[in-house]
């Protein structure tokens, strides 16, 4: 089945290329402010724990250690390393290091380290020593250039805290010293992955609303600006059609009556010879008076004002004016209409020249045998519509007209003008609604007038 929707079109080209760059900037920008505000929100919460647990050590020696410790000599220094031992036990933490003011290590709670040793280049340590607190993190076995006082630290791709803090004389308060606390803080590191993947999913969320929003924009741009070309181009074109219209009507529409009267008299004269060529004057007539009048309609513009209409009786009423057209053809003209039928958005006078346009095309496409036309109407799903179909048992529609058959002047009847389907198409539009063209080449055809229901 061939079929088209004067509603539908394709989007042209830059709306799809505009909606793929912001798709790809909403991502990239998306996964770098996730990744940014996840590496933040890591860091300042290491950053504050480290300052927690250093004002801890920091209270509790100044409290327990009131009288005064040193590193320099074994007996002062006994009461610091005996707190330490119980900072070691800790839960999460994993070790405690004590260095001296030469990065020599002289105490550990591992004893596997070894005191009185030196392990190479440490920056944390250094800084620490000038009386910052310094942090650093990782997994445990990950990073390859690991320091050497890793060792035995725990489980591979556990996640550590290594904690930097300044020991300061009690009387003089200058840095005597560092200690140095490993922790696996397990809570915390759920609490920066429950953040992290917050963050992220917060991230993507905004992206994806953000990229709804802009889609729904811009494809409400991109029909009105086509709706807006669209009207334009008919706008302009319907000027010139009308000066065209008007004046060859003027020109053509006397002599054509005065032809039209002559062949008449003729016809109704006693004993005229000729009655059947008088027959064929009076009938190519009334076929170009019928042209001028589709040809006048379609060039002005005409009332498009709404208003809740019940178009049973216009539908009747329509059917009921071809039946005798109908007959001559050997066609049957069926109704199909539904007994609960909203009233629609439209006007009675234009509905009527709708009708009839659809049903007079229907009854030229039947063949020499006759035929059958269904005219039915109902109610769309969902009761905001309501479709009128008007189909038939004619000749169809070829697969290459049928994206063609609405185009001004656009005609598959030999004697035709190719305007009747245009102005439906027009019409209907004009309401809000629109025209849906189902044909089979050879077998018939089905137009459904699709409009608004009154009150929608």
């Amino acid at each position: 089945m061939n079929r088209i929707d004067t509603a539908a079109a394709s989007q042209f080209d830059l709306m799809r290329r505009f909606l793929l760059l912001s798709l790809i900037a909403i991502c990239l920008a998306s996964v770098v402010s996730a990744a940014l505000m996840s590496r933040f929100l890591t860091q300042r919460l290491l950053q504050r724990d480290a300052e927690l647990t250093q004002d801890f050590v920091q209270n509790v020696m100044a409290i327990e250690l009131a009288r005064g410790y040193s590193l320099d000599h074994p007996q002062a220094a006994r009461g610091l390393l005996d707190f330490l031992q119980h900072v070691a036990a800790m839960p999460d933490v994993a070790r405690a290091n004590v260095y001296g003011t030469d990065t020599t290590l002289l105490w550990s709670s591992e004893n596997r380290l070894g005191q009185g040793k030196k392990y190479g280049a440490n920056p944390e340590l250094n800084e620490a020593l000038k009386g910052k607190l310094e942090i650093e993190s990782g997994e445990v076995g990950v990073n390859g250039a690991a320091k050497a006082e890793h060792f035995y630290l725990g489980k591979s791709h556990m996640r550590f805290v290594e904690m930097y803090i300044p020991i300061r004389d009690a009387a003089t308060k200058a840095v005597i010293g560092v200690v140095e606390v490993y922790r696996i803080p397990i809570a915390l590191s759920r609490a920066i992955n429950a953040g992290t993947a917050l963050t992220w999913m917060i991230s993507i969320g905004i992206g994806l609303f953000l990229y709804l929003v802009l889609f729904w924009i811009v494809r409400r741009a991109d029909q009105l600006i086509r709706s807006q070309q669209e009207q334009l181009v008919e706008s302009e074109t319907m000027a010139a059609l009308g000066e065209m219209a008007s004046a060859v009507a003027h020109g053509i529409r006397n002599p054509l009556a005065s032809i039209r009267s002559s062949a008449e008299l003729w016809q109704d004269a006693p004993q005229a010879l000729g009655g059947e060529s008088a027959n064929d004057i009076i009938s190519e007539a009334q076929r170009i008076e019928q042209w001028i009048r589709e040809l006048l309609t379609y060039s002005q513009l005409p009332d498009y004002r709404r208003e809740a209409l019940d178009p049973r009786p216009l539908i009747v009423q329509c059917v009921t004016g071809f039946a005798r057209e109908a007959k001559r053809r050997n066609t049957a003209v069926d109704l199909a209409l539904a007994p609960q039928l909203p009233p629609i958005q439209a006007n009675a006078a234009l509905l009527t020249q709708v009708l009839n346009n659809v049903v007079c095309n229907a009854l030229e496409a039947m063949p020499a045998a006759g035929g059958r036309i269904v005219v039915a109407a109902d109610a769309a799903p969902g009761g905001r519509e309501v479709e009128i179909r008007i189909s038939d048992t004619g000749a169809g529609i070829a697969p290459a007209d049928i994206h063609k058959i609405c185009q001004p002047f656009f005609t598959t009847k030999a004697k035709g003008l190719g305007v009747g389907l245009t102005l439906v198409r027009r019409i209907v539009k004009r309401f809000g609604g629109r025209v849906r063209i189902d044909s089979i080449q050879g077998q018939g055809t089905a137009i459904t007038l699709v409009f608004l229901a009154a009150g929608r």
